[in-house]
């Protein structure tokens, strides 16, 4: 699960709650996460049980929640504060 923690903080940023967020899909697709895990979703659920992220749902597909994001609850002890969220782009009209 530290692992898990580290791979979160490189690929995610930082959401409105001021905590790291990933997108499913993201985490998935990484090169280092693929050779890494050997159930990536086994890992994910475990950790979610024990209190470290949460994610919607029990289950989550490649493809079908490649946008659903999952949120570090507890960051690894040497983990930077994540970056503020990015601000909305101004509209011109």
């Amino acid at each position: 699960i530290e692992q898990l923690k580290r791979d979160i903080v490189r690929l995610g940023a930082g959401n409105a709650d001021g905590k790291y967020e990933v997108a499913y899909g993201v985490l998935f697709d990484d090169p280092e996460v693929e050779q890494y895990y050997e159930a990536l979703l086994g890992t994910l659920k475990a950790a979610k049980k024990a209190g470290v992220l949460d994610f919607k749902g029990q289950m989550l597909l490649k493809g079908a929640h490649d946008n659903v994001p999952i949120t570090l609850l507890i960051p690894p002890g040497d983990a930077p504060a994540p970056p503020a969220p990015a601000a909305p782009a101004a509209v011109e009209e």
